[in-house]
Order: C-alpha cells, then sequence, then structure tokens
C-alpha cells in the first residue's frame, strides 16, 4: 500500500478566444488547473510537485502563477527564492521539464505521470523531493488543449 498512488482528479479543456493578446495559453492553463483542483478538492498551495509544461524556459514563470502555486506577477521571485526547487515549498519540473526531456511531444505527458509516482513513492533517487503528498502533471496540446491531473499518496 505504501507504493500506491492515487489519482484524484483527471481534466481536460479546450481553448477559448484570447482576453487579450497572448493570452490564451495562459487561460487555458488557468482553467485547466483551476478544474483539477476543483475536482481534487485541494488549493493549488497543497501541491508538493508540478510537472508543468515548458517547451520554453518562460512558461515555468508564467504557468506556476496561473496554476496558483504562486501570485500573479511573482513567478520569477519564486524561482530565485528557490521555492521552485526540489526541496523548496513546490518542485516544479524535478524532472528537468519538457527541455530537459527533450520534448518528445506525444510521451510528454506520460513523463509527467512517471516522474510524479516516482516522487510521490519516495523513489526518484537523487530528484527526489522529500514529503511529497501531492503533485500535479499539467500538459498543453499544440496551444489549444490542456490536461490536468492531480496525484497523491494514498495516505494523503
Amino acid at each position: 500500500a505504501s507504493r500506491c498512488v492515487r489519482v484524484r482528479a483527471s481534466t481536460a479543456c479546450s481553448e477559448t478566444p484570447e482576453t487579450s493578446y497572448g493570452a490564451a495559453a495562459v487561460d487555458l492553463v488557468r482553467a485547466s488547473a483551476r478544474a483539477a483542483l476543483e475536482q481534487a478538492a485541494i488549493p493549488a498551495s497543497r501541491l508538493d510537485l508540478l510537472e508543468l509544461h515548458d517547451a520554453f524556459s518562460v512558461e515555468e514563470l508564467l504557468y506556476s502563477e496561473a496554476i496558483g502555486v504562486c501570485e500573479p506577477g511573482e513567478g520569477a521571485a519564486y524561482l530565485l527564492r528557490g521555492d521552485s526547487q526540489i526541496g523548496g515549498r513546490c518542485a516544479i519540473n524535478a524532472s528537468g521539464g519538457l527541455i530537459g526531456m527533450g520534448h518528445p511531444l506525444g510521451p510528454t505527458g506520460i513523463g509527467q505521470i512517471a516522474e510524479i509516482t516516482r516522487q510521490l513513492r519516495g523513489e526518484a533517487g537523487d530528484r527526489q523531493h522529500e514529503g511529497a503528498g501531492w503533485g500535479m502533471a499539467h500538459m498543453i496540446g499544440l496551444g489549444s488543449v490542456a490536461i490536468a491531473h492531480v496525484l497523491s499518496r494514498a495516505t494523503a
């Protein structure tokens, strides 16, 4: 039972018309993450791990704010304080993220789920974020769809 990981939420959202130029992806991330967190019945502040779409380095800053692990406009400060590092408040892309994985397109989401599962089981080796109980895997598909899964240890 100690290796058991539960899927607490699984959501999908489609892109809607932009509220302002360039905002569609951020709006999509915000809506899909909010739906997953509501389904899991937890606030973003409860996440210990976040694997998110970072095909471009700025996406970690934008999407960590949109998901709610830090306040709007605080993404860079969150990163600079070390809050997004392994051992920080919420480890973001402990796996190395899409850039570290070589952005393999289709299998990227599976890689995110595998990383969250390893982390929650305490089997991530040098990448282990100690005490991880809750994680989110969040993926954007070609800019028009977003998928979010919230996983937890069975005892969380």
